[in-house]
């Protein structure tokens, strides 16, 4: 007699309910990991880590860049509508 046919259904319903609970409980975690919200959160704080040292003080070359990079973008749009 295999060990699947040892069980008595009792058993056979709990291992199923605790199966639809790890289930859910990943896909809850899914859920939170893909959550706009978070997805932003996330990008946010790794933005603020590439322009802010160990210290907590402004990295200013790397502020200068971004600055320069979203100066420029928005200098193109301009030009684009103009022309």
């Amino acid at each position: 007699m295999s060990q699947i046919e040892s069980l008595t259904p009792a058993q056979i319903e709990g291992d199923i309910e605790a199966t639809r609970l790890r289930l859910a409980s990943t896909v809850d975690a899914i859920a939170e990991r893909v959550s706009p919200a978070n997805v932003a959160h996330r990008a946010a704080d790794r933005l603020k880590a590439q322009v802010v040292d160990e210290q907590g003080g402004l990295r200013k070359d790397r502020v200068a860049i971004i600055g320069g990079v979203g100066l420029a973008v928005i200098g193109l749009m301009i030009w684009r509508r103009s022309a």
